[in-house]
């Protein structure tokens, strides 16, 4: 059981803010919101706009919970801002988080530690490059699967090319790994058990993450022993590579048609909090309930991280 705290701290809890994951953060911070107030703390909540530093000075919180998905809340910005306050935050450090956000940064990092990552490619220099299709285009700085597009052709990749050249910058393309999606949360220096993710749609995008009610999650997941246990190994390894603090979530895929094909996606420093969410389920299976993941997260907060 969650004990009370003695004397009431006051709690920033960040949340919405002005990223394409606005209503995730919503979602995630309504929930944490009941499990702060539950645990005793003083507890008010801020959506994040430009005045953003006058307000937190005028709050003057003893700790702020983080909230925020995406650009500003999980890339360092609000880290950094935190920082240079010197107010206790949880969560993932500057440069830690601002990696993991950035996939093109994360994945070298994952290969300079022998961490399984899929093949890219630059949307900007495609000539003379040998593809294998199908491919996935994945924005480079983003997360909960938005805009993300399964292309299936070379002519397909070229009127994507074509439409988004403005934008080609922001985004680049991965070897699509047939199979299924895992996921593994980490918590502290400890992994969950994994889940093994189970939808209609060909990848698991934004739809079947929030809106589906027929996505499934299997946990623990139904992998061959070795295959769990290197998943496991990867997930914690892709944490630490990142230097990553407090709860991060670490996403795969594999692929039975190839044998031992285990690649590592992106490792996620503001996992979902909302209803729907796997870390909260993670936690849950291996015995730890929502208020009291809830709880740890905010004891874990500090700065210099």
């Amino acid at each position: 059981m969650i004990s009370k705290i003695s004397q009431k701290e006051r709690v920033l809890l960040l949340m919405g803010g002005s990223s394409p994951e606005r209503e995730v953060s919503m979602d995630s911070g309504n929930e944490c919101f009941s499990a702060l107030k539950t645990i005793g703390y003083d507890v008010i909540k801020l959506d994040p706009g430009p005045s953003i530093i006058n307000d937190i000075l005028e709050i003057n919180p003893d700790i702020v919970f983080n909230s925020l998905h995406g650009t500003w809340g999980e890339d360092g910005h609000i880290q950094s801002i935190l920082e240079h306050l010197r107010i206790k935050y949880t969560h993932s450090g500057v440069i830690s988080s601002a990696k993991a956000m950035n996939k093109i940064i994360s994945k070298q990092i994952f290969m300079d530690n022998n961490i399984p990552v899929a093949k890219s490619y630059d949307l900007n220099n495609l000539n003379n490059i040998n593809i294998d299709f199908p491919i996935i285009i994945k924005p480079i700085n983003g997360g909960s699967s938005i805009g993300i597009q399964f292309i299936k052709s070379e002519n397909q990749l070229l009127n994507y090319v074509n439409d988004y050249k403005s934008s080609l910058n922001n985004f680049f393309a991965e070897d699509f790994i047939p199979g299924s999606d895992f996921t593994c949360g980490v918590i502290g220096t400890n992994t969950t058990e994994i889940a093994e993710i189970k939808t209609n749609n060909i990848i698991f995008d934004y739809e079947s993450k929030y809106e589906s009610n027929l996505t499934e999650h299997i946990i623990p997941a139904n992998l061959k022993p070795n295959i769990y246990e290197k998943m496991k190994y990867y997930a914690l390894k892709a944490h630490d590579s990142l230097n990553c603090r407090s709860v991060s979530r670490v996403d795969f895929r594999y692929s039975t048609e190839s044998e031992d094909e285990l690649i590592c996606l992106e490792v996620n420093t503001q996992p979902g909090m909302t209803k729907k969410s796997l870390l909260p389920e993670l936690a849950s299976d291996i015995g730890i309930p929502f208020t009291e993941l809830v709880s740890w997260i905010i004891r874990d907060a500090s700065i210099d991280r």
